[in-house]
């Protein structure tokens, strides 16, 4: 009796273990993130910016698929893996001085929690390449902003669960 007894006090932390996880802790809602950029030229998924000008994230926006409440948390920016900036406020704007950046390519990241009413919170992760180059001259299209070159452009990001 004393084994029984001995073996369910073992075995009762593991029951509690197996009631205590929930499928939706891992549920992502239906959502993704989009991102507006402006002040550069935009080829092969990537935005040219003549070094001195000005990149600029013109906002962040949540698309919510889910007909629940959602909203972003604060968004932060990192360039080249390092931190630039966090933006506790809608539209999360954030403009780049490229004047003091190498010419070359460098790499523009945002990162912001989600909150959907009824899911666990997620991730938003948007990520791009930015090449500056030292004149127009340099930009693709030679800085022809026509056809599908432009000077704003609607980017999506990806959405994970907690890691």
């Amino acid at each position: 009796m004393k084994k029984f007894f001995y073996y369910l006090l073992l075995a009762l932390p593991l029951g509690f273990m197996t009631t205590s996880c929930d499928d939706d802790e891992d549920k992502v809602p239906n959502v993704n993130i989009q991102a507006t950029i402006s002040g550069g030229v935009f080829e092969d998924d990537e935005i040219y910016v003549v070094q001195g000008e000005d990149l600029v994230i013109d906002g962040l926006t949540l698309v919510n698929n889910t007909n629940k409440e959602g909203t972003l948390g604060a968004v932060t920016y990192y360039w080249d893996h390092y931190l630039i900036g966090t933006n506790v406020t809608q539209p999360f704007t954030l403009t780049v001085d490229t004047s003091d950046q190498p010419i070359g390519r460098h790499l523009l990241q945002a990162q912001m929690p989600i909150y959907v009413v009824d899911y666990p919170v997620c991730w938003g992760y948007i990520q791009y390449y930015v090449n500056i180059v030292a004149d127009s001259s340099e930009l693709p299209g030679n800085g022809d902003v026509s056809g599908d070159n432009s000077t704003s452009k609607v980017i999506n990001g990806i959405i994970k669960t907690k890691e």
